[in-house]
């Protein structure tokens, strides 16, 4: 069984069971995903689509539906009675299913860590008791888990085998009847119906001061299979500027683009791995943030820049995120080219840092050792 909390977590459980079944051909896959997962033959229990809440505040709000989601996931824990429990991120979710497959003897993987090294580092402990294998996709994640005493091993980003297009930026343009002639900025707003609501409609309104400023440019926003085009469309209707939605590959959407503002979150891994040039933007309803600003111990948000520790590309996070800084820092990365050299070449040591590695087929190489180990 394999759970995953969000768009990012549901391609790689899609892979990881691609995978699983070149090791074991006649495996049964249930879980908690997406339109990825089903294609690869996962049976979905439960959309992912149901779990896209961020913020304390939304959880709150939206806490009996996802206490429904839990429970039912919990239930077919006890039907199905899996041989692994595979989980995907979304510790608040997951640690709960943990604890269940725990006291149910079923062997349990935990495939891309929580970030317990920024905050609410005390859910070590339902690690360490709960979790057979620890699979982190950072090599710094490795150490923290050993000295916690948690087994663990580094497999691998799983979005480095993946990051490539499937067709050139001449095509993508063709195909989309986006123009040549002008810069094309990505406006990326997040895989969350609450991403979108608290960021997206900032991102407009400084495509929209761009666009008085530069005739040049055009804009493409890409939609998360998590998403409706048309929820996202709603958001986007004021906007006197050339606008384009694209249900393509992210990696294709990547590749056209000149320059991005992007929300936080896995794309802007996706994009420093496509070495294009962004700022990352991160807005929260105010209570939510207040609140997380007081518990959350981190210096960046942008996973790159994490893990390089300083800012490769800017973040501007909640008050610093309005449409004057957005379409400052836009126009800086449109004209600058000594600016924008440098955070490429920044962003292909990144690339090199997390390569050398297939996490998905390590990943799923863990828990065939867990399957086998269960028997």
């Amino acid at each position: 069984m394999v759970v995953a909390g969000e768009a990012s977590g549901d391609l790689y459980g899609a892979r990881l069971a691609v995978e699983l079944k070149k090791i074991f051909p006649d495996i049964t896959c249930y879980g908690l995903g997406g339109d990825h997962m089903r294609q690869a033959g996962v049976h979905i229990l439960a959309d992912v689509s149901e779990l896209s809440v961020i913020g304390l505040v939304e959880v709150i709000r939206h806490y009996p539906r996802l206490l429904n989601i839990l429970n039912r996931m919990k239930r077919e824990l006890k039907r199905i009675r899996p041989d692994v429990l595979v989980l995907i991120d979304s510790p608040d979710f997951n640690l709960r299913l943990a604890k269940q497959a725990a006291r149910s003897r079923t062997k349990v993987m935990y495939y891309v860590s929580p970030q317990i090294w920024a905050w609410r580092s005390s859910r070590i402990r339902v690690i360490r008791k709960c979790v057979d294998k620890m699979a982190t996709v950072f090599p710094f994640e490795e150490k923290f888990y050993k000295d916690a005493g948690v087994p663990v091993e580094y497999v691998g980003h799983p979005l480095v085998e993946d990051a490539h297009p499937s067709m050139d930026k001449d095509a993508f343009l063709k195909a989309h009847r986006i123009s040549s002639d002008k810069k094309l900025v990505g406006l990326f707003p997040g895989s969350r119906a609450s991403e979108v609501e608290h960021n997206f409609p900032t991102l407009i309104q400084a495509a929209s001061q761009l666009a008085l400023k530069r005739p040049d440019v055009q804009f493409v926003v890409p939609v998360a299979s998590t998403l409706s085009a048309d929820f996202v469309q709603r958001f986007a209707s004021d906007l006197q500027a050339d606008i384009t939605m694209s249900t393509a590959g992210i990696y294709d959407v990547i590749n056209a683009c000149d320059v991005i503002a992007a929300t936080s979150g896995t794309v802007t891994l996706q994009i420093t791995l496509m070495q294009t040039p962004m700022l990352i933007i991160y807005k929260l309803s105010p209570i939510s943030y207040w609140i997380l600003s007081r518990l959350v111990n981190f210096t960046y948000a942008g996973i790159a820049n994490v893990i390089a520790n300083k800012e490769i590309s800017r973040e501007l996070i909640q008050h610093e995120a309005t449409p004057d800084n957005i379409v400052q820092e836009l126009e800086k990365l449109l004209s600058d080219t000594s600016y924008t050299a440098a955070m490429i070449a920044e962003m292909g040591s990144i690339r090199e840092a997390l390569g050398g590695k297939d996490g998905s087929a390590e990943a799923a190489r863990l828990a065939a050792q867990l399957i086998t180990s269960s028997e």
